[in-house]
Formats: structure tokens, C-alpha cells, sequence
């Protein structure tokens, strides 16, 4: 009978093994990842200065990423995701590369990653991440979050925009004193 006893699994493992399946589900399989680093963005007022509008058209782009821009809008059209035209973007101390642009009912979700490409700890602000789309609106986030990243160390971004249909995207990083970083993640067909 002790043999029998020794081969079942004792209840309180069985809890802990619930436990386990449910934050993994409650974090969309993510065991890992930094919230801070993940928001909404609102639209922001229109400035009274007139702002240079981003060159997001699909006609000034070279005819391969023309035709890459054109499969983008394509596969958002559909619902499905898509890769942006420019996943990657460098400054002196952050790598930011957006993986996918995904569909969702409240916009698009950018979702990526920000590396630490520098020797010292960073400290990344939500506020670090502007989103502007093709009319020139700006789109910011509401929160205070922040990612301190030691020298390697990289995060989750997800940004969700309320980005209206037929508008392009550009993604501008600022983390002063480094020099802004654009990425056109998506295109407008005029």
C-alpha cells in the first residue's frame, strides 16, 4: 500500500500546478514582460504651429518597398497582422524593433522590443514613444511608466494606437540626450 501512495500525486501539487496554468493564461502566455512598457495612446490636440506631416505616401517610396507597403495594407485590411516597413531602429543606447502591427478593435497594437545597446543602465519612459500618423496627428501615451534595462537587457513594447482606416504610421523614440529614432511602420495609399 506504501508503493501505491508513493506513485499518486499529493493535493497540494495539483493546486500549485493550477496556480501555475492560471497566470500563465491570466498573462497571455507571457511568464516575462513589462507593463510599463505597454499602453494606450490617446490622440493628442493639434498644435497651433503647423508640424512638418510625416512622408508616409506609398508613391515616395522606392518600387520593392512599394510593394511590400501594398501587402501590409493588404494583410491589415483583413484583420491579419503584418510587419512594418521599418522594424528596426537604433540610437546611441536603445535598439527598438517592432515585430508586428496587429489589428485590434480599439486600432493597431505595435508590439516589439526595446534592447539596452549601451554599456550603462537606461532608464526607457513611456513617454520616450510618439506615435504620428500620416494627417500629422500625434498620438501620446497617458501613463507614467518606466523600464530600467541593465547594459543587454531588453523588454516587451506594445503600444496600441487609435490609429483611423487609411492612415500611415511613424514611430519616433526620443530619449534625450540621444537623437530621435523614426520608424515608418505603415503607409498611406493615397
Amino acid at each position: 500500500m506504501d508503493s501505491e501512495s508513493s506513485h499518486n500525486i499529493p493535493i497540494w501539487m495539483w493546486g500549485a500546478l493550477v496556480a501555475l496554468l492560471l497566470i500563465i493564461v491570466s498573462s497571455r502566455g507571457r511568464l516575462v514582460g513589462n507593463p510599463a512598457l505597454s499602453q494606450q495612446f490617446a490622440m493628442q490636440p493639434t498644435p497651433n504651429i503647423a508640424l512638418p506631416l510625416p512622408d508616409l505616401q506609398i508613391g515616395n517610396l522606392s518600387p520593392d518597398l512599394q510593394a511590400q507597403a501594398q501587402s501590409l495594407l493588404r494583410q491589415i485590411g483583413l484583420g491579419n497582422s503584418g510587419r512594418p516597413l521599418e522594424p528596426l531602429a537604433t540610437t546611441p543606447r536603445l535598439r527598438i524593433e517592432v515585430t508586428e502591427l496587429r489589428p485590434e478593435e480599439t486600432g493597431l497594437r505595435v508590439i516589439g522590443r526595446v534592447t539596452n545597446i549601451s554599456t550603462t543602465v537606461v532608464t526607457v519612459p513611456i513617454s520616450a514613444f510618439e506615435l504620428r500618423d500620416s494627417t500629422g496627428a500625434s498620438y501620446i501615451a497617458g501613463g507614467s511608466g518606466s523600464a530600467a534595462l541593465q547594459p543587454g537587457e531588453d523588454t516587451p513594447l506594445e503600444l496600441t494606437v487609435p490609429l483611423p482606416p487609411e492612415r500611415g504610421l511613424l514611430l519616433i523614440t526620443r530619449l534625450p540626450p540621444d537623437p530621435p529614432a523614426e520608424q515608418k511602420l505603415i503607409v498611406s495609399n493615397p
